[in-house]
């Protein structure tokens, strides 16, 4: 959802030919969505992409200074943060692959730096 993921994110899209070829479900803390709410509207946004488009993987992408989860002033340092968000986007994953467990998840955290631009984005757990 956040901007600041913007264009890093759509080139990697482009980059990889999916640009055009993905559902792409859009809201701040959808991770947290699907661990609070595992019956919500992100989950039923993903069983929909499953049912209408077949999909055989879901991309759970979280960033550094999240609002969603207090920003970067809500932890101590950057590895507290990423700690807790790798965390959140396990417990998510937990619950996607209950409900459909024939996906596949990846996981990925992009640190927004000061100039409130990617610095870097790197696939977790």
């Amino acid at each position: 959802m956040d901007f600041r993921l913007e264009p890093e994110l759509t080139d990697s899209l482009r980059s990889k030919n999916l640009l055009h070829a993905i559902d792409v479900i859009s809201i701040a803390g959808a991770a947290k969505n699907i661990v609070d709410d595992p019956k919500g509207f992100v989950m039923n946004q993903i069983g929909l992409s499953v049912q209408l488009h077949g999909i055989t993987e879901v991309s759970l992408m979280h960033h550094s200074d999240c609002g969603a989860y207090g920003g970067s002033k809500a932890f101590a340092s950057l590895e507290e943060e990423k700690v807790m968000h790798v965390t959140q986007m396990q417990k998510a994953k937990e619950v996607i692959l209950t409900s459909y467990p024939l996906l596949t998840i990846k996981m990925f955290f992009a640190v927004i730096g000061e100039n409130q631009h990617v610095n870097s984005i790197e696939e977790v757990g």
